[in-house]
């Protein structure tokens, strides 16, 4: 249904008369027939109960009558929310995350609730409840996580949009697996209200789209900034290529990224590159320490405060993800992170932050750009090998701990695995990010 509609275009058709509202959700629910064995959802029922109909009093809407779906763990009123992990199954909400109610009054629809990595916990969605997410751009290869099943939903063409939450990387790496566009705003930018969290200083709602200039589109109806112009009309601007992040490419991750930087170049990009070692020795500090110490505070202060307060220790006790568990219950222990190590790790944040706002400044650079995975999407069978984790998170993670906007472009031609390029701006610089990538699209697509 949607395999070459952007929202952009859908929302053009439903304007001039040529698809109603009711076509479309037909098509999508037909297209969420036709692609079950993805796995790209998680239900108590069939499709038809958990895909809403257009709210008619928003006709004339920006977004009326177009369809999106959402990671498991962002409540919508009347839906349940597993957060991927069965200690939750028939956890129903009863009101809307924030951002959900934002789109619903643009008009938009819920399609439902994407399939997930368990918790939040991890890079594969690989998920032994409610199925493995499969790949529509490489049938056999992980889709990503922890948000797979909406970056699965969008590269299908069952929907247009889809919103996850990015961590260290959950909305950027499965779009980069699975050929399609993945954005993360500046931390705190869109709230998370209503979300089920892993981490309150590096959890952000994302959104995944077919193009940039969908996730424009969407970013001006969603963001109270969206008013404001981008500081200069041209959006080409001086780029900063971080050494660290450059190295130990795979072969097809290194051709067609610096492909990439080879045609923004002609294009009158200044591509120059960054020594950024201290940056990279401090954004080590959070990759781990932070997300997993705050997630038992955060993880059941939300459960609580949604009134699901007696799931927490049945959700500890009933995970299925053994690297997760084992996670999980050995910080239960007592054995992993103590006070002290998270306090060391969020004042090396602290200095993260500054030493990325001096990396812009002092260097007159505007954005950075990098490989969005240092390695090829990796295959089905590679999902438990040690070390993936850490492999594919280690170039998205500085974007979530310098709490900058991000968002990551397909690169690679079709006959390709997929292969993901980033482009970061500096803190609150979002919509001139997006500016410069809708740009960028245009460059790759000439």
């Amino acid at each position: 249904m949607y395999l070459k509609n952007t929202v952009e275009s859908l929302c053009g058709a439903i304007r001039s008369g040529a698809l109603s509202a009711a076509e479309i959700r037909e098509r999508a629910l037909g297209a969420d027939l036709h692609l079950k064995k993805l796995n790209c959802f998680i239900r108590a029922c069939g499709p038809d109960a958990h895909f809403a109909k257009a709210n008619d009093a928003l006709k004339g809407a920006p977004l009326y009558g177009i369809p999106f779906s959402l990671k498991d763990n962002i409540c919508v009123k009347g839906l349940p929310v597993t957060a991927g992990t069965p200690g939750m199954e028939g956890c129903i909400a009863t009101r809307d995350a924030l951002v959900v109610r934002k789109l619903k009054s643009l008009g938009a629809v819920v399609a439902g609730k994407n399939n997930m990595h368990e918790l939040s916990f991890g890079i594969t969605s690989v998920n032994p409840q409610w199925g493995t997410v499969g790949n529509p751009a490489a049938p056999g290869h992980l889709a990503g996580g922890s948000s797979g099943g909406c970056a699965a939903a969008v590269a299908a063409g069952i929907v247009p949009m889809a919103i996850g939450t990015d961590t260290g990387g959950s909305v950027r790496i499965p779009a980069a697996f699975c050929g399609i566009t993945g954005f993360r705003p500046t931390s705190g930018r869109w709230s998370s209200v209503g979300i089920i969290p892993v981490s309150r200083t590096k959890d952000s709602p994302g959104l995944l789209t077919r193009t940039a200039k969908d996730a424009l589109l969407l970013y001006d109806l969603l963001s109270p900034d969206s008013h404001l112009p981008t500081k200069q009309k041209d959006t080409r601007g001086r780029i900063g290529l971080p050494a660290s992040m450059w190295t130990d490419l795979e072969d097809d991750v290194r051709k067609y990224c610096w492909h990439a930087v080879r045609r923004m170049t002609r294009a009158g990009f200044q591509c120059v590159e960054l020594d950024d070692a201290v940056v990279a020795d401090l954004n080590r500090t959070g990759t781990f320490t932070i997300p997993v110490y705050e997630f038992f505070t955060d993880f059941p202060r939300t459960l609580l405060s949604l009134g699901w307060g007696n799931r927490i220790n049945v959700v500890f006790d009933n995970i299925r993800d053994k690297i997760v568990r084992n996670i999980i219950h050995a910080n239960l222990g007592g054995q992993l992170i103590s006070a002290a190590d998270y306090s060391s790790a969020i004042q090396n944040i602290g200095v993260l932050r500054l030493q990325i706002d001096s990396l812009f400044s002092t260097q007159g650079i505007d954005f950075l750009v990098y490989p969005t995975v240092p390695r090829s999407v990796p295959h089905l069978s590679d999902a438990s090998r040690p070390g993936l984790f850490a492999e594919v998170i280690r170039n998205t993670d500085l974007a979530s701990n310098a709490a900058i906007p991000s968002i990551t472009l397909p690169v690679a031609p079709d006959d390709a695995l997929p292969v993901g390029l980033s482009i970061d701006a500096a803190r609150g610089q979002d919509r001139r990010l997006l500016a410069a990538a809708t740009s960028i699209e245009d460059i790759l697509a000439s």
